[in-house]
């Protein structure tokens, strides 16, 4: 299903707060704060720690710092490899820090997964989350309506996850973003931005909007998600996706159901490579960070 999605033009401020009453709005879904043993245990905040407070420690956000780590798989689940091409760290393309990760399309179309996952690095899948990231696509010369996938935001793994069939609020689900060439995209020098969703109101539910993601260059990507909220199997239509392209708001929707299951938040987010067409290129990832339970506008000045 494919469908025009333009960002409402909501501020920034109200986009944050608005319907759930910000981070801090527990009903129906595991309260951020409420988690026992949990991810905030696991981050050392403890449990009368105000949200406020805890988004504004160190521990509430994470730098994904390649210099850091021997091999991708050292800080990713790298898994579902296809292609010829393993994802690697690399010193000849880079931003802030001495290395980026690389992953290259060499005539398949899948290139791999690279999780970064919750219950591994803090101990407890996810209610909201913001990542962001830098992206270079490289040498990526896309045919009429050729997409490539860039991006878990977010993965949950399961039968109702991308690839898979119907999400039915316990089985998984996810939201691919990446490129195409759709939508009079202004090609080859840039392609526009596309959500991939699978989610309870609709499998393959592909997205295009008129973000354009530069080629041959640096570009910065946003992502805030929030799991619904959900009460005795019932999922409320009360979801958070939106998307940043170079800093402006490429897609938003604030309706939407992925979950009725503390087992079915958010799980993962992280690099992806699928192409749908032809061609080959490469893709540079930089400057991976992520806020945890926290909006854009708290996310990066904790981030700063």
């Amino acid at each position: 299903m494919e469908r025009q999605h333009p960002a409402r033009g909501r501020s920034e401020e109200t986009r944050t707060e608005s319907a759930r009453g910000g981070s801090d709005r527990a009903l129906g879904r595991r309260s951020y704060l409420g988690l026992a043993g949990g991810a905030l245990a696991t981050l050392g905040v403890g449990a009368g720690t105000s949200s406020t407070a805890a988004a504004e420690t160190d521990s509430s956000v994470i730098g994904v710092d390649y210099d850091e780590y021997a091999e991708p798989n050292a800080v990713y689940d790298v898994n579902d490899v296809r292609g010829s091409y393993v994802p690697e760290f690399v010193a000849d393309r880079t931003t802030r820090h001495d290395r980026s990760l690389r992953t290259e399309f060499t005539g398949d179309s899948k290139i791999a997964n690279c999780e970064y996952r919750f219950p591994e690095h803090v101990g407890e899948q996810q209610d909201e989350i913001y990542t962001r990231f830098t992206v270079y696509p490289e040498g990526f010369e896309l045919g009429a309506d050729d997409t490539v996938r860039m991006f878990w935001a977010p993965l949950t793994n399961g039968g109702g996850s991308s690839g898979g069939g119907t999400a039915t609020g316990e089985n998984g689900w996810s939201n691919a973003i990446g490129f195409a060439n759709r939508n009079d995209s202004p090609a080859p020098e840039g392609y526009k931005f596309f959500s991939y969703a699978y989610h309870m109101d609709g499998s393959s539910d592909f997205q295009m909007t008129d973000a354009v993601v530069e080629m041959d260059a640096w570009n910065e990507i946003e992502c805030h998600v929030v799991t619904n909220s959900y009460d005795g199997g019932t999922a409320a239509a009360d979801g958070e996706m939106r998307y940043w392209v170079n800093g402006e708001l490429a897609f938003e929707d604030a309706s939407m159901r992925f979950t009725t299951s503390d087992d079915n938040r958010i799980e993962a987010v992280g690099p992806l490579g699928y192409m749908i067409g032809s061609g080959g290129g490469a893709l540079y990832y930089g400057d991976h960070q992520i806020g945890l339970g926290m909006g854009r506008e708290r996310a990066r000045r904790a981030l700063e």
